[in-house]
C-alpha cells in the first residue's frame, strides 16, 4: 500500500540548500487519513476473512487480499468456499475498492489544494533563524522587495537564510522574480494580525523587518506602532528592524520594540541588511542621504607625491573635513576608500565635513599639498 502511494507522489520541487518544510492542514487531508485507516480495517478483516473461512496462512491470506484490492488477480490463489468469496465481495470488492479509489482521489484533491495554498500565500510553513519581512511599500513593492533580498543573499551570513513575507499585496502569488531568489514565501494578511504573526513564525525568526507602506505617509508610523506592540506580545527574541517616516517617532518606535529604527530610504535597500549585519552603520549611511548637520564638498586641488594616509591625516589635523575619496587626475573616475599608502594623482578631494566649516578650495590649498 505504501509502495503504491510513494510511486503516485510527485517529487518536491528541491531549493537551494535548504528545505522548507510545511505543516500540513485542512479537511482534505483529514478525509485521505480516515478513508486509509479505513481501508486499513477493510484488509485486515478480509485477511482475516480468508485465515478462518479458507484455511490459508497468513502469508497467502495477505497475497491473496493484496492481489485483489489492487485489482491485480493472478489467480494463483483464490477465495473457494461460498462465505469465502462472500467476504471478498463484501470486504473487497465494494468496501475495498470504493476505500481505496478514495484515497487516490482525495490524494490528488490534496496535493492541487496544497499547490494552491502554498501559490495564493494561505500554507503555514515552518520555520526557526529565519527572516520575516512584514508589509509591502506602497510604489514598486515588488522590485523594492527584489533588491532587499539579493542584497540578503549576497551577504554570507544570510545566503541561505528562509525569508517569510507577510503582506497582502501578492494575493494570486509572488512574482517569479522573487521566487527565483530561493527560500522565499509569503503569507497573505495584515501584518498587524496576531495570528498571523504567529502563522509566520515571528517569534522563531532571527531578523524582523517593519516596513513602512508608504514612505511618505505620517500616519504609516502608527502602523508600525502597532506592530510592534503585537511582536511583544509574542514575545520574540529577534532583531526588529523599523522604517520611520518622523524622525520624532524614533524613540518612541524604540520605546515599542524596535532594535534599529531607520528612515525607509526605497533607492538604498542595501542599508537594511548594513543595519543587521553592521549596528550603527545604517546611521552613517541615513546621514549620507540629508542635509542635516554634515555634507559632502568637493574641493578642486591637485595634488601629487603624497600618500593617502598625509591627505586624510592633514585635512583632518586642521579640521577641514574627512577625506572619503579623490578624483584621479589621469583617468578623471572617482575612487573611493583608497589604500592608506598609496600615492595617488589628485586633481579633486570628496570630503564630509561640518555645514558650518569654512574650508574654502584655497584654504585646503594652503594646507601645503
Amino acid at each position: 500500500m505504501k509502495l503504491i502511494l510513494h510511486l503516485l507522489t510527485d517529487k518536491r520541487k528541491k531549493r537551494k540548500r535548504v528545505r522548507l518544510k510545511f505543516t500540513p492542514t485542512g479537511n482534505i487531508a483529514k478525509s485521505i487519513s480516515q478513508s486509509a485507516f479505513l481501508l486499513l480495517i477493510l484488509l485486515s478483516l478480509h485477511t482475516g476473512f480468508m485465515m478462518k473461512l479458507e484455511s490459508l496462512s497468513f502469508g497467502d491470506s495477505l497475497w491473496l487480499t493484496l492481489t485483489t484490492a489492487t485489482t491485480v488477480g493472478y489467480g494463483d490463489i483464490s477465495a473457494s468456499t461460498t462465505w469465502g468469496r462472500i467476504a471478498t465481495i463484501v470486504l473487497i470488492y465494494i468496501g475495498g475498492i470504493y476505500v481505496f479509489s478514495k484515497v487516490i482521489g482525495d490524494y490528488f484533491d490534496y496535493r492541487v489544494d496544497v499547490r494552491d495554498k502554498k501559490t495564493k500565500g494561505h500554507w503555514k510553513w515552518k520555520m526557526n533563524n529565519h527572516i520575516v519581512i512584514l508589509n509591502t511599500p506602497t510604489n514598486s513593492g515588488e522590485r523594492y522587495l527584489q533588491r532587499l533580498i539579493k542584497q540578503f543573499r549576497r551577504s554570507s551570513h544570510y545566503e541561505d537564510t528562509p525569508i517569510y513575507i507577510l503582506t497582502r499585496d501578492f494575493p494570486n502569488g509572488l512574482p517569479n522574480c522573487l521566487i527565483d531568489l530561493q527560500n522565499v514565501v509569503h503569507y497573505t494578511g495584515d501584518p498587524s494580525d496576531p495570528k498571523l504573526l504567529a502563522v509566520v513564525g515571528a517569534h522563531n525568526a532571527c531578523d524582523i523587518i517593519v516596513l513602512s507602506g508608504n514612505e511618505h505617509d505620517e500616519a504609516a508610523d502608527g502602523h508600525t506602532f502597532d506592530i510592534l506592540h503585537r511582536l511583544k506580545e509574542l514575545n520574540t527574541h529577534a532583531n526588529v528592524l523599523a522604517e520611520c517616516v518622523v524622525d520624532s517617532n524614533r524613540e518612541r518606535l524604540q520605546k515599542a520594540g524596535a532594535n534599529i529604527v531607520i528612515r525607509p530610504i526605497r533607492a538604498y535597500p542595501e542599508m537594511i541588511v548594513r543595519a543587521f549585519a553592521t549596528p550603527g552603520s545604517e546611521l552613517i549611511i541615513e546621514n549620507m542621504f540629508n542635509s542635516d548637520d554634515d555634507e559632502y564638498r568637493r574641493y578642486d586641488v591637485e595634488i601629487k607625491n603624497t600618500a593617502w594616509s598625509e591627505v586624510v591625516t592633514r585635512l583632518i589635523s586642521n579640521d577641514a573635513g574627512i577625506a572619503v575619496a579623490y578624483i584621479d587626475l589621469n583617468t578623471q573616475k572617482m575612487v573611493y576608500n583608497p589604500a592608506a599608502n598609496s600615492v595617488p594623482d589628485i586633481c579633486a578631494l570628496i570630503t564630509i565635513c561640518k555645514e558650518d566649516n569654512a574650508f574654502s578650495h584655497h584654504d585646503v590649498k594652503a594646507l601645503g599639498f
